[in-house]
């Protein structure tokens, strides 16, 4: 647990705001917190087969106690503040990873900072600024990059991975399929948790359902009983086929489920433990024990652990510096 219990800051981090300064770019005194929690849709473009009977499978959360203490395993979430200038936008982004020690959760988080604009006339003299006719889907990039990185770095050698969003949402998340060869050749299981989603890609796959339900949520929440899971579904991307992921919907309390994320090679390598894994995280659940947003420990620990990061962190303090704060003037006139 040495590499662990610090915080990183990317080594452009100091670069990027001294940009700013030199071009005179000044940045609000607030930004806009978020994670990318709700992101989850499947494309309409996706064949979808189940590959066991449409039925809820009872999980036995005794069996995912003893389970806790067999698999090693950690949790990542994020968050990031936005702000948005004349010139451009600025992400400040914590990556956050908390390890399931012996005794205790340790914790390690990479700082990063960004600012994209569509002004060439800026970039002509700037090394850190980045362009981007679309700031949005340029930081989505870099942010998913960054993230792998930080993974593929940091998370333990054979041990489970449970990382808080989607693992397929629009074309930029192939940057996280094409790194599944990568985590599996240092035996590290990636399991992604998505909730809030209102895909219908199954419903509107199954003659029965079709048009029955607003969601897949909405009807699974009415199929599964509390500790029970679905079956295991398989969604493959017609266009692009190395899109391909394998999942199930879990349903710890009386609330609304949650999905369950295997890349598909990753699920068919490590088929033999998934009954074991799908207990652990029911266990999990339970011991977070929250029934309003169930959600896994660990993954709740990730989340508040970034959030507190970003706000020990007085990225202010860095802009003062830096000078690129706005005057009393530009705040009263929406600088």
């Amino acid at each position: 647990m040495s590499n662990f219990n610090k915080l990183i800051l990317h080594p452009n981090f100091h670069k990027t705001i001294r940009e700013l300064s030199n071009n005179d770019i000044f940045l609000p005194h607030h930004g806009l917190e978020q994670n990318f929690e709700g992101m989850g849709s499947l494309t309409d473009s996706g064949k979808i087969s189940n590959l066991e009977e449409i039925r809820g499978y009872k999980l036995d959360v005794l069996s995912g106690c003893a389970e806790a203490s067999k698999f090693p395993f950690s949790s990542y979430d994020e968050s990031w503040i936005k702000y948005a200038a004349l010139e451009g936008l600025a992400y400040f982004t914590a990556h956050s990873l908390v390890v399931n020690g012996d005794n205790e959760y340790v914790p390690v988080a990479l700082i990063t900072f960004n600012f994209y604009t569509r002004s060439k006339a800026i970039i002509e003299k700037s090394s850190y600024i980045k362009y981007a006719a679309d700031p949005t889907v340029e930081y989505t990039r870099d942010y998913i990059k960054d993230k792998v990185n930080f993974l593929l770095e940091f998370a333990p050698s054979h041990s489970l991975l449970f990382i808080d969003g989607p693992l397929i949402s629009g074309d930029l998340y192939t940057i996280m399929v094409d790194a599944t060869d990568k985590f599996l050749q240092k035996d590290i299981i990636p399991i992604h948790f998505v909730k809030n989603s209102n895909s219908n890609i199954v419903t509107s796959n199954i003659d029965s359902l079709s048009g029955q339900y607003h969601s897949d949520m909405h009807w699974l929440n009415t199929l599964l009983r509390p500790g029970e899971r679905s079956c295991f579904f398989k969604y493959e991307d017609q266009i692009n086929k190395k899109n391909t992921k394998t999942f199930c919907y879990i349903k710890a309390f009386d609330s609304s489920p949650q999905r369950i994320e295997f890349y598909t090679s990753t699920y068919l390598t490590y088929i033999d433990s998934v009954s074991q894994i799908m207990d652990l995280i029911l266990y999990l659940l339970f011991v977070q024990g929250s029934k309003t947003n169930p959600q896994l420990r660990t993954i709740a620990i990730a989340e508040a652990y970034a959030r507190s990061v970003l706000r020990s962190i007085d990225i202010n303090t860095y802009f003062k510096e830096a000078k690129i704060s706005p005057t009393l003037n530009q705040v009263r006139f929406g600088g």
